[in-house]
C-alpha cells in the first residue's frame, strides 16, 4: 500500500509541476452564460437543457434516440443490462482500451474476454474477434480508440450474421465518420463520454444513442432507480440514480456550439505536430484510418522506448502520457495470455498534448524538445 501512495504522489507531483498539460477543456463565457440561467431557474436536475443537450446529440450521430447519463460507464452498464446481458454471458472486448469497457461488461455479471486489436487501426476486427469467440459469446464491445474506428462495417454484419450484439463505445470519436456515416451511428447502441478531455465536455457526462425505441426505454428504468421517471412510485427494475445534472448539460449545450472550432483546431494540432516532426526518423505518427474523417482524440506517436522519451518530456513540464496499459495485464483481470499487437503498442506508444488551447508557441517547445531528445541519444 505505501507503494501505490508514493506512485500515486508522485504522479500528482508531475502533474502539478506540468507548464503544458496533456490535455485541458476550453470554457468561457458562454458556458457561464447557461449554467447562470440554470441556477436563477433554480432547478438543477434534469430539464430543458438535459432534453436539448440529447437531442442535438442525437441529431448529429444520426441517431433516433439519445438519453443523457452521469458517465459513459453507467451509459455502458445500463444499455448492456436492458439488452438482457449477464450472468453465463461472454462480452469480446479490446485489452487495449480505458477500465471503463470491461469493468462495464463485469458490472453486468457478464464476463470480458479480451481480444487484441490490428496494429493499423487500434481497434478490433473480424479477424481478431473471430479468434475469441466461443459459444457463450453475446456481445462484441466495439471501442472507437482514439476517435478511429476499423471496418465497423464488416464488424456491424459480422455480429448480425452471428446473431450477436453490437455495442459501440464512441467516448472519444463523437465527431468522427467512417465512409461518411457518424461512427456512433453503428451498433444496437453506441455511448459518448464529455470527461474533460473530449471535444466537447461537461466535466463529467456520458450519452447512450439507439435508434431501438424499446431499448430506450429500458434503458431509462435502469437509469431512473428502476422507474420510468423522477416522481414515479412504482419500481419495476433493480435500477440506479445515474442521472445527469442539468448543469452539466447547460454546459454541454454551450460546447456543442463551439464543436467547429474543436474540430478544425484539433486537426490543425496535428498537421502541426506532422510537420514540425516530419524528420524524425525514430517517430511514427498513427495514421487514422483513410477510410474516416477523424477528430483525433489524441496526438498519437510511436517510438522505440516510449518510456525514455516521456521521462525527458516529464522533466521539462511537458504532460505527455502512455497510452492505454494493457487491460489483460492489469491486476484484476491478470490473463496469462500474450497480446502481441496491444502489448508493443503500449510500450511504443505516447499521446502528446493536444487541447484545443494549444498554442503554436508551446507546439514548438513541445517539438523542439523531442528533436533535442534524439539528438543525443
Amino acid at each position: 500500500m505505501d507503494n501505490k501512495l508514493s506512485s500515486y504522489k508522485t504522479y500528482m507531483t508531475r502533474v502539478g509541476n506540468e507548464k503544458i498539460p496533456c490535455y485541458e477543456p476550453s470554457v468561457g463565457d458562454e458556458e457561464l452564460e447557461l449554467v447562470s440561467d440554470v441556477i436563477k431557474s433554480n432547478w438543477l436536475s434534469e430539464g430543458k437543457y438535459t432534453r436539448k443537450f440529447e437531442g442535438l446529440l442525437a441529431d448529429y450521430c444520426h441517431r433516433k434516440y439519445s438519453l443523457a447519463f452521469s458517465n459513459a460507464t453507467s451509459a455502458m452498464i445500463t444499455g448492456m443490462k436492458s439488452l438482457g446481458i449477464g450472468s453465463g454471458d461472454e462480452v469480446i472486448v479490446p485489452s487495449y482500451t480505458h477500465s471503463a469497457d470491461p469493468n462495464s461488461i463485469y458490472a453486468t455479471g457478464a464476463t470480458p474476454i479480451f481480444a487484441d486489436v490490428d496494429e493499423s487501426t487500434l481497434c478490433l476486427s473480424v479477424e481478431t474477434i473471430e479468434k475469441v469467440r466461443t459459444k457463450k459469446t453475446k456481445a462484441i464491445l466495439h471501442v472507437a480508440l482514439y476517435g478511429n474506428c476499423g471496418n465497423i462495417a464488416d464488424i456491424h454484419d459480422y455480429a448480425k450474421k452471428n446473431n450477436l450484439y453490437l455495442i459501440n463505445d464512441c467516448a472519444a470519436a463523437m465527431c468522427s465518420f467512417y465512409k461518411g456515416k457518424n461512427i456512433v451511428s453503428y451498433g444496437d447502441f453506441s455511448v459518448l463520454s464529455f470527461f474533460s478531455d473530449k471535444t466537447i465536455t461537461t466535466g463529467e457526462g456520458g450519452m447512450l444513442l439507439t435508434d431501438n425505441a424499446e431499448l430506450l426505454e429500458e434503458c431509462n428504468m435502469y437509469k431512473h432507480d428502476g422507474r420510468r421517471e423522477r416522481g414515479v412510485d412504482l419500481i419495476e427494475r433493480h435500477g440506479y440514480n445515474f442521472r445527469i445534472t442539468e448543469l452539466q448539460a447547460a454546459v454541454g449545450v454551450a460546447q456543442f456550439g463551439k464543436l467547429n472550432f474543436f474540430i478544425n483546431r484539433k486537426k490543425e494540432i496535428l498537421k502541426d505536430y506532422q510537420k514540425r516532426l516530419s524528420n524524425i526518423a525514430n517517430i511514427r505518427f498513427f495514421e487514422f484510418n483513410s477510410a474516416c474523417d477523424v477528430v483525433p482524440h489524441r496526438v498519437l506517436i510511436f517510438v522505440p522506448d516510449a518510456a525514455a522519451l516521456i521521462s525527458h518530456l516529464t522533466q521539462s513540464g511537458i504532460g505527455v502520457r502512455t497510452t492505454f496499459m494493457p487491460m489483460h495485464s492489469q491486476p484484476i483481470y491478470n490473463i496469462k495470455k500474450k497480446f502481441i499487437i496491444t502489448d508493443k503498442l503500449f510500450q511504443t506508444g505516447i499521446a502528446l498534448p493536444s487541447a484545443p488551447t494549444l498554442s503554436n508557441e508551446q507546439i514548438d517547445l513541445i517539438t523542439r524538445s523531442i528533436i533535442n531528445f534524439y539528438k543525443t541519444i
